[in-house]
């Protein structure tokens, strides 16, 4: 089976694993005061130095380990809507959040905790930073890095600017950029960032929470002083040292990341140019290097994904959170909300460290013979 959905999740990568490995059969809890209590602190302190060194965060006290972006997401909204007491916060996002953002406000909104407003999108795949579409009482900024179904890249610096001339704070889910696109936290200028473990080669059940707004949180999760009292329960040494070593990983080969992969959706795009197979590129601002959205005329999203699925070719018909949901793209029906079809079509592909030309050309090949 040939993986083209490196988006849902990557492989781990075999170093990280050895990492995860080393400590993984030793009783490690950070908060017991005895010598093995004592040292996985030291391990799990290392690791969030690490961490917080691979993505340019200066402070490594700004980093808060979770189970994972969906926690993540969930610990800042909900943590920021708590605590807000002055009346429902109101946030200022669009239909291209990733779903544990997007589902997340839409619930606080249900319960009148939130109110959301929302920015218009365009059908480049960026969300349209206008200063007319943000009302003076906005309390939070939620705008994402890359597109977690496109692959494009949002306009940061304007959203940098936005939040910081209007004085909010902003959230930014870059899960997707870790590896594929410099990131640099302290540059960034986001309040609060999302990151994941498992969307650079790390493995699933980590991720974390970092920035300077993790003061702002009213914790979610209670029951321990764990995180700086920011998140109780036991954190996981062995994931939080491989998540470490993923980001260093990430970021020591991201010149040579981005350039296999720039490389794999040329030959995959001239594959399908050559063969004169119809479709249609969904966002047309920068995107991560092989990330790809392609609709294809008269074929159904989920159709083209069982068919190439039979044919043992792994893709996705949007965000993975969203698998088993037959229905149309949020975000692309936000792109394209007057072209039903092309927002029901949608097929990601994403390539990876190890997908190799041959593979993405047949891929290609299966696609002409599909359609």
């Amino acid at each position: 089976m040939a993986y083209f959905d490196h988006a849902a999740t990557t492989p781990l990568d075999p170093r990280v694993r050895d990492v995860m490995l080393e400590h993984a059969g030793e009783p490690l809890n950070p908060s017991s005061i005895h010598q093995p209590g004592q040292r996985a602190r030291r391990l799990l302190d290392q690791a969030r130095g690490q961490l917080a060194a691979a993505v340019g965060l200066g402070d490594a006290g700004q980093v808060c380990f979770t189970s994972g972006a969906t926690e993540a997401a969930n610990l800042a909204l909900r943590g920021l809507a708590t605590g807000n007491t002055g009346g429902p916060l109101h946030v200022v996002t669009s239909a291209l959040e990733h779903s544990c953002v997007r589902e997340t406000l839409e619930h606080l909104a249900e319960t009148g905790r939130v109110v959301l407003h929302l920015l218009p999108v365009g059908g480049d795949g960026r969300a349209v930073l206008d200063d007319d579409a943000i009302p003076m009482q906005a309390g939070l900024l939620c705008l994402m890095h890359a597109n977690n179904e496109t692959g494009v890249v949002q306009d940061v610096a304007a959203a940098r600017a936005l939040a910081r001339r209007r004085g909010i704070p902003w959230l930014c889910d870059a899960c997707q950029t870790l590896g594929k696109e410099p990131l640099v936290l302290d540059d960034l200028g986001a309040d609060l960032v999302i990151l994941s473990a498992h969307k650079a080669y790390g493995p699933v059940g980590i991720g974390c929470l970092a920035g300077p707004g993790l003061g702002r949180l009213v914790p979610q999760i209670t029951g321990g002083a764990q995180e700086e009292e920011r998140r109780a329960g036991t954190p996981s040494v062995p994931l939080a040292r491989a998540f470490a070593a993923a980001a260093e990983l990430a970021v020591a080969e991201l010149g040579q990341r981005r350039e296999h992969l720039a490389a794999l959706e040329e030959e995959f795009l001239a594959c399908l140019a050559r063969a004169g197979a119809p479709h249609r590129l969904n966002g047309t601002a920068p995107r991560l290097p092989g990330f790809l959205n392609l609709s294809f005329p008269g074929r159904d999203a989920v159709d083209m994904v069982i068919a190439l699925d039979q044919h043992g070719e792994s893709a996705s018909p949007g965000s993975a959170c969203s698998t088993g949901v037959v229905a149309a793209s949020p975000v692309l029906a936000a792109m394209y909300p007057d072209d039903a079809e092309r927002a029901a079509g949608g097929v990601r592909f994403t390539f990876g460290r190890q997908t190799t030309r041959q593979e993405v050309a047949t891929l290609a090949e299966t696609i002409v013979s599909i359609l």
